[in-house]
């Protein structure tokens, strides 16, 4: 099964290592230094960029750096990267100038973004339309349910994680989102409300799916598997 957002830099080397042999991983990085540290993993899918959390934080000149090294890199996707409106909205104007470049770099090399969007959702994706950038994901979308159809009509993905098996508003976004966008993800090692989200949790994901769908979990597995295989060309 595709983990299509996962942060394996923060993970211990012996656990990373059996989720590796047993799911493919899309591995997301938070600045600079993660970003390199991503490249190092073998047997992932990398994707490099600076959180929205981490630009405040930034150096003069990492933005730059992480630009050069997406394109010597060559990697498949940039991520993770965005807008959070919610938990840090003082920062907004920069993490709209680190977007936007991440954005223009992702249409001219043809990359996934891996977006992250919290109570900015509607900008992101009128960033993204705006950008003519191809292909995105949006990552535990929670969001406005009107916005699902804008997102599947650009060609977009949203993913759904281990999270909605407790919050309803997840739950909300996937039964009304079109089943064609859905994929899943664990945001591990994020802890959310006394869970720890990693890969293996994704198998609640998928009860929890099959519930709100009224079908069987292989075939949201077939559904969720196929629909990555679509954004990620494999």
């Amino acid at each position: 099964m595709f983990d299509n957002h996962i942060h394996c830099h923060e993970f211990p080397r012996e656990e990373l290592s059996g989720y590796i042999s047993d799911y493919t991983l899309v591995c997301v990085s938070d600045d600079l230094a993660s970003s390199r540290k991503t490249l190092e993993i073998e047997g992932v899918v990398r994707c490099l960029g600076i959180h929205p959390w981490q630009v405040e934080k930034a150096e003069p000149g990492d933005l730059s750096s992480a630009i050069r090294l997406i394109e010597k890199s060559e990697v498949p996707c940039i991520g993770e990267v965005g807008l959070d409106k919610r938990f840090v909205p003082h920062s907004y104007a920069k993490q709209a100038e680190f977007f936007g470049a991440f954005l223009n770099l992702a249409r001219e090399l043809n990359l996934v973004v891996n977006v992250h969007a919290p109570d900015a959702w509607e900008d992101a994706v009128e960033a993204l339309r705006k950008a003519d950038v191809d292909r995105a994901l949006i990552h535990w979308y929670t969001g406005p349910i009107h916005l699902l159809e804008a997102i599947r009509d650009l060609g977009y993905y949203i993913s759904i994680n281990p999270a909605v098996t407790i919050q309803k508003k997840h739950q909300e976004v996937a039964k009304a989102a079109d089943r064609r966008i859905v994929l899943l993800e664990s945001d591990g090692p994020y802890e959310y409300r006394g869970m720890r989200l990693a890969p293996p949790a994704m198998r609640d994901t998928v009860k929890k799916l099959a519930e709100l769908w009224d079908v069987t979990e292989e075939q949201v597995v077939e559904t969720v598997e196929t629909n990555a295989k679509r954004l990620w060309r494999r």
